[in-house]
């Protein structure tokens, strides 16, 4: 269709990602959109559309791209309807019976191409909450990388708040992020509840952590998406380095 990007391929399926827990629907607050338009999204998170030099997820794309006009096309749509269903003799007849509301909808998407800029109200809300959901899924998907690295640390069994500093300071130059993950976790006021020598599980350290950086916009997330692929790139090719020499 005309609204869609020119170069975007079919999604793939079966990609292997965490399943989302409903718990986390409480990120983005309360408003216009419902839990139930969450769950719609998640339902084919799964699936991986190719763009142009990278992947995007594509409930994701659709949430940048198809929504911000196919929303206010619905309404358009709607309201024809409507003026259509008007007592009558306001209306020629002929004119309802060639209404067609698939034209008239392929019609409104196709003069109001998102990618022109045209009519883009609801652009900046959609963006805001793809965003919001691509962070989370980051964050979501690197947890067992950083539990394991969380596991090699001398103060695992002994984790308290003058080591949580210390840790999202690894964090940070494993992701390459260049102090924006250190400067973005105010510790002291993020664990304020715990006291000096309280320990905190890595879970709940996790959970408060990757939730305060969900909306950050100091954060190049591109840029640590991409170092943490390539971090995972390094991990496989030692697997299967270690595979090859129990061979030899």
């Amino acid at each position: 269709m005309a609204f869609m990007d020119e170069e975007l391929k079919m999604p793939e399926s079966g990609a292997e990602l965490e399943q989302d827990d409903e718990r986390n629907l409480d990120i983005y607050g309360e408003g216009e959109f419902t839990d139930a338009f969450f769950k719609t999204l998640m339902r084919v998170q799964n699936n991986v559309v190719n763009l142009p030099g990278k992947k995007e997820h594509f409930d994701i794309y659709l949430a940048k791209k198809i929504y911000p006009v196919l929303v206010p096309g619905l309404e358009s749509l709607s309201k024809e309807v409507e003026r259509l269903m008007q007592d009558e003799g306001q209306i020629d007849s002929s004119i309802k019976e060639r209404f067609n509301p698939c034209i008239f909808l392929a019609e409104y998407l196709m003069s109001n191409n998102p990618k022109y800029g045209h009519q883009k109200e609801y652009t900046e809300v959609f963006e805001k909450y793809a965003r919001i959901e691509r962070n989370r899924r980051f964050w979501s998907e690197e947890r067992q990388n950083f539990l394991r690295e969380f596991m090699g640390q001398s103060y695992q069994s002994n984790f308290t708040i003058q080591h949580i500093e210390e840790f999202v300071e690894l964090i940070d130059k494993y992701l390459n992020a260049e102090g924006t993950i250190k400067d973005a976790t105010k510790v002291k006021d993020l664990f304020r509840f715990l006291d000096e020598d309280q320990v905190i599980k890595f879970e709940e350290f996790y959970e408060i952590f990757s939730r305060n950086l969900i909306d950050c916009n100091t954060i190049d997330y591109e840029k640590i998406t991409e170092t943490a692929e390539e971090q995972q790139k390094k991990r496989d090719t030692e697997k299967f380095k270690k595979k090859i020499d129990r061979l030899i």
